[in-house]
């Protein structure tokens, strides 16, 4: 008999994917854990509406697997299941259960690094007593509600996850002109992996509802992550490094 999926706090991210939907507006995930972290999830389809293909078929998007549902196999299998599922459904995720949800509102001193290991590395101090805070973590979140207008109001967290931190420190260290780029059609941040994270480009699919017609004014590289930065050099007496 199949184990019922738990729905927790937590983060998960594809193993392999260019595109990222780390700009969550709900902070649990629903699938099968074998821990409290690991390499080896199996995560719950989250399939919301996403326009038409090209020849006019409607499709849908999975915000967990990052990919597109309604092709003629997906139709299939839903006939013979009874369940919708994206092809990726099967997929092993990385994933972190009750994940450190970092308030910058509410440390000074802050620093974030990356560190050798592939872990981050976060040290702040408490503005109500300065007790010092570290932590070293697979992921972490960063609290958007302490950071109002900087990212659509429906995201209540950034997720710092390692494809998402490996991608923007290549891409600033290959120099890659780096932005966010809000979706056109739901306003959340555009997250580039992999290749992407090295090639600059204008048109930019969203991991959080798979429109795939956002177009930036120049070529760039995009990540939430690059906003994050800019609000940690717009405010020194908090923020001491970013990366």
């Amino acid at each position: 008999m199949a184990m019922p999926a738990l729905t927790l706090p937590g983060i998960c991210w594809p193993l392999e994917a260019t595109v990222g939907h780390i700009a969550v507006a709900n902070s649990s995930i629903t699938g099968h854990f074998k821990a409290g972290a690991g390499l080896d999830a199996l995560i719950e389809c989250d399939l919301q509406d996403a326009g038409k293909f090209r020849n006019g078929a409607p499709r849908q998007w999975c915000r967990s697997h990052q990919c597109y549902w309604g092709v003629n196999a997906d139709l299939a299998a839903l006939e013979a299941t009874g369940t919708a599922r994206c092809k990726l459904h099967d997929s092993a995720m990385g994933y972190v259960l009750y994940p450190e949800v970092f308030d910058p509102a509410r440390h000074h001193a802050i620093s974030l690094a990356l560190g050798n290991d592939g872990l981050l590395h976060l040290q702040a101090r408490s503005d109500d007593g300065g007790t010092l805070m570290v932590r070293t973590a697979l992921a972490l979140a960063i609290d958007c509600r302490a950071l109002p207008g900087l990212f659509h109001p429906s995201i209540v967290q950034i997720n710092l996850t390692p494809p998402a931190a490996a991608a923007y420190l290549q891409a600033v260290q290959q120099q890659a002109p780096l932005g966010c780029s809000d979706c056109a059609r739901c306003g959340h941040p555009h997250l580039d992996l992999g290749d992407f994270a090295l090639a600059p480009h204008r048109r930019h699919y969203c991991g959080n509802c798979g429109h795939d017609a956002t177009h930036s004014a120049q070529e760039m590289v995009s990540t939430p992550l690059q906003r994050l930065r800019q609000h940690a050099l717009a405010t020194p007496q908090r923020w001491q490094q970013w990366f």
